[in-house]
């Protein structure tokens, strides 16, 4: 807390109770690049900040996170106009259960499908991403028919086995490395939630990627994991994209690998190989999931 500031809230585990009124938000964002922006309330106990510049998003965000601790109100940006419900706190309650309980992984299934890979795919799909020098290795430790799951896990260890050609495949990555995939849109509004949960986000916000069937729960699970094992913290939700930093970056190997699968998982719109985003990730601060209609 700065010094100086007087507002109004009740501290419980180190955070305030939400803040019931915009004047003391507003108090509370005082000498913040939200100052003077106006806040008004809206569905499901939300504030809204707007008038925010798209171009400064993240500082937007990042003041309003930095006094979530005396607002009591994680900051998450959305389009205008798309906040539909206002849940119930039996509705909140629930998901906070689910969400602490549920494994989100096997309910995110697209790519659970693994499709055989012959001869022919293999040649060209080594000879596209690696260099013909590198099809008869291919065919020699990976044997035939092999499967995508496979042959893309191959491609990745053989990348991290050799530098030399690593460094060749850059430029098939280096665009998932911090925030070059954020969307910007022409107008935004910062959506303060009533909770300093950010995996509760779900009950307020949308997302086109949740699956039916416990979708929700998942995400919410998901991003529940997300945060304790790599700082991630949701900035915008898109509808059909989330964007997010992260404290931690994974290692190269196994960590970063299932990362990749996971945010390819949540994100099925994502044009890349789970290789190119796992190394990315190993770098990156920022990540972005797209799952389109």
């Amino acid at each position: 807390m700065r010094a100086g500031l007087s507002v109004v809230g009740t501290t419980v585990r180190g955070m305030a109770a939400p803040m019931r009124r915009a004047k003391h938000i507003a108090a509370a964002l005082r000498g913040t690049y939200l100052q003077g922006h106006v806040i008004r309330p809206e569905i499901g106990e939300t504030f809204v900040v707007s008038g925010v510049d798209p171009a400064r998003l993240l500082e937007a965000w990042q003041a309003a996170h930095a006094v979530m601790p005396v607002t009591g109100r994680w900051p998450v940006f959305t389009l205008p106009g798309e906040l539909h419900h206002g849940p119930s706190a039996a509705e909140i309650a629930e998901l906070r259960r689910e969400a602490q309980t549920l494994d989100p992984w096997p309910v995110f299934t697209r790519y659970r499908v693994d499709e055989p890979r012959h001869h022919a795919d293999v040649e060209r799909y080594v000879r596209a991403f690696l260099g013909d020098e590198m099809v008869t290795p291919a065919m020699e430790q990976l044997g035939l028919p092999t499967t995508t799951k496979a042959l893309t896990r191959w491609t990745y260890d053989t990348l991290l086995a050799n530098p030399h050609l690593a460094d060749r495949v850059v430029r098939g990555y280096e665009h998932l490395i911090g925030t070059r995939q954020w969307h910007t849109f022409s107008e935004v509004q910062l959506v303060l939630l009533p909770t300093t949960s950010q995996w509760l986000a779900p009950a307020w916000v949308q997302y086109h990627g949740t699956p039916c069937e416990n979708g929700v729960a998942a995400w919410a699970a998901a991003m529940r994991q997300w945060e304790q094992r790599w700082g991630a913290a949701l900035i915008a939700a898109w509808g059909t994209m989330l964007q997010f930093t992260a404290q931690r970056q994974p290692p190269p190997g196994p960590r970063a690998w299932e990362l990749a699968g996971q945010l390819m998982a949540v994100g099925g719109s994502l044009q890349c190989q789970q290789w190119q985003l796992a190394i990315a990730l190993t770098r990156s601060d920022a990540w972005f999931l797209h799952d389109r209609p």
